[in-house]
């Protein structure tokens, strides 16, 4: 390469780079990646496979052990992984709630005609897509626990407070498959966040 050895194809940030923010002060692979090169910010893959060759980079320069080069790995691996993808991974986190964003987010992605309004066939497919092994009954039963008004079709309010009230087994199944809480008053209180899809 004409200026350096790049830590990503397609990226411009170079090894060169990691060395010189490890001489700034910059103490972990995170750091470099999310903070001085960007890239995490950018492209969590490009990031992913960087990490290796930046934790090799500070070990040098800064002296790590190899348990200490292998911890900076593994958590740089866990943060990237928390974010940058069409479902955060909350995993071990204490904050098990969407926000409502998130949750209008779901409303959006499962109104496939994007009526404003969910069908029954909607949720048959999200249920399909997301391998939830249901029966017709079981889905017909869950839709019309959403459809309060009774009407054949439920409008976003109407999802908020089935999220909010619902303990049936689609409701467990889609929580689990999105990593999402049902407590309203944490939702709400959730403010910003990390954003479905």
């Amino acid at each position: 390469p004409k200026f350096g050895v790049p830590l990503a194809p397609g990226f411009p940030y170079i090894e060169a780079e990691v060395t010189y923010a490890a001489r700034e002060y910059a103490c972990t692979v995170e750091d470099v990646l999310s903070r001085r090169t960007r890239l995490a910010f950018l492209n969590k893959e490009a990031a992913l496979h960087a990490v290796p060759r930046v934790a090799e980079l500070m070990a040098e320069e800064l002296g790590w052990s190899e348990e200490v080069r292998k911890e900076q790995e593994e958590a740089a691996t866990k943060y990237l992984n928390s974010y940058g993808g069409p479902i955060p991974d909350f995993t071990g986190s204490k904050l098990r709630t969407a926000n409502y964003r998130d949750l209008r987010a779901i409303f959006v992605a499962l109104d496939e005609d994007k009526s404003g309004f969910l069908d029954q066939s909607e949720i048959m497919h999200a249920a399909t897509a997301l391998g939830m092994d249901f029966t017709e009954e079981e889905l017909a039963a869950a839709f019309k626990e959403m459809d309060v008004s009774g009407n054949g079709r439920v409008d976003l309010k109407e999802f908020e407070k089935w999220w909010r009230k619902s303990t049936s087994t689609f409701h467990d199944a889609i929580a689990s498959e999105m990593k999402l809480g049902k407590d309203w008053e944490s939702i709400k209180e959730a403010g910003g966040g990390a954003m479905f899809g």
